[in-house]
C-alpha cells in the first residue's frame, strides 16, 4: 500500500473528508487536496508526525510497505492491497454468526487449494522421475486418497464447523472418479430415491452447478445436499419441504454431486 492508499484507508474508516482532516490534524486543505492532484514525494517529517498523532498510528505505518496494522505499525512480512484491507473492514463490523460462516468458506477453500497443491506436486514427482519398465498388471487393487466428510443432511440439517470432521479415505480404481475432490456421507432420507441415507457421494469443486443438479449446501453453518432450484434447494423426496432461500440467509455451495461412491473404501485417518 503506498501513502495515499494508507490515507484513503484511514479516511475510510472514520468517515472523514479532506476538509475536515485538515481541520482536525491542523494540516491544511491545500497540501492534503495537492497530495492527490500532484503527488506526495514532497512530504514533510512534520507532516508524517501530525498524521499518525491524529489517527493514532506509528510513524513506520506511513513510510513502510509491508505495514499493515496502523495502530501497531507491526509487518506481518508481505504487503496488503487496499482492497484486502476494506475485506477486513467488513468482516470486523460482521457479528460472530457471519464471521463463523467466512471462517467456514475460509477453512474450506485453504483445504481444497492444499489438496490440489499436494496433488500437483504428486503429478510432478511422477512426470520428473526416470524411465522403467513396469510389468502390467491388473488396477483392481489400487487406491485414491479423497478427503472424507460426515455429514451432508438429506432432512433437518448437521452443523458443520469446518474440517473437525474430515478423515482420509481410500478409494479403490473401479470406484474412483478423476474429478473427486472429496466424498460425504448422505444423513437422512428427504434426498431418496435418488441418495439414500448412509450412501457416500463423491463431489467435485470445480464443474459449474445448474438448475436441477444436486450439490453439497452450507445454509446458515448447516450442510445439506440438495437439488439446486432458482429460489429453493430442492427435496426429492415429496414428504420433505423444499429449504427457501431468503435474502438474510447465508449460502455457499460447495461443490457438485457427480456420483455415490458404491464400492467398498477404507478409512485410513481420522
Amino acid at each position: 500500500m503506498n501513502f495515499l492508499e494508507k490515507l484513503d484507508f484511514l479516511m475510510n474508516r472514520y468517515s472523514l473528508n479532506k476538509r475536515t482532516l485538515s481541520i482536525n490534524s491542523d494540516i491544511p486543505y491545500t497540501t492534503i487536496d495537492n497530495w492527490y492532484k500532484r503527488g506526495y514525494e514532497g512530504l514533510k517529517l512534520p507532516t508524517l508526525r501530525k498524521l499518525a498523532e491524529y489517527f493514532n498510528t506509528t510513524l513506520d505505518y506511513w513510510i513502510l510497505d509491508e505495514i499493515t496494522d496502523p495502530n501497531y505499525g507491526k509487518s506481518v512480512g508481505f504487503a496488503v492491497e487496499y482492497a484486502e484491507m476494506e475485506h477486513i473492514k467488513k468482516y470486523r463490523a460482521l457479528d460472530p454468526i457471519g464471521q463463523s460462516h467466512v471462517n467456514l468458506v475460509l477453512d474450506w477453500e485453504t483445504t481444497r487449494l492444499s489438496s490440489l497443491k499436494e496433488k500437483d506436486g504428486r503429478i510432478a514427482e511422477l512426470q520428473a522421475a526416470p524411465a522403467a519398465i513396469i510389468e502390467l498388471s491388473s488396477h483392481s487393487g489400487s487406491q485414491h486418497l479423497a478427503e472424507y466428510f460426515h455429514d451432508a443432511s438429506a432432512g433437518a440439517g448437521i452443523f458443520i464447523l469446518g474440517n473437525e470432521a474430515a478423515a482420509r479415505i481410500a478409494i479403490s480404481d473401479s470406484d474412483w472418479d478423476e474429478r473427486t475432490d472429496y466424498v460425504i456421507r448422505v444423513n437422512g432420507d428427504s434426498m431418496e430415491p435418488d441418495y439414500k441415507d448412509g450412501d457416500n457421494v463423491m463431489v467435485s469443486q470445480h464443474m459449474e452447478l445448474d438448475y436441477g443438479d444436486i450439490g453439497i449446501f452450507i445454509v446458515n453453518g448447516k450442510a445439506y445436499i440438495k437439488e439446486y432450484g432458482e429460489t429453493e434447494l430442492i427435496s426429492r423426496n415429496p414428504d420433505y419441504p423444499n429449504i427457501i432461500v431468503h435474502e438474510a440467509d447465508n449460502i455457499v455451495c460447495m461443490g457438485k454431486v457427480i456420483g455415490k461412491l458404491e464400492g467398498k473404501y477404507e478409512i485410513i485417518s481420522n
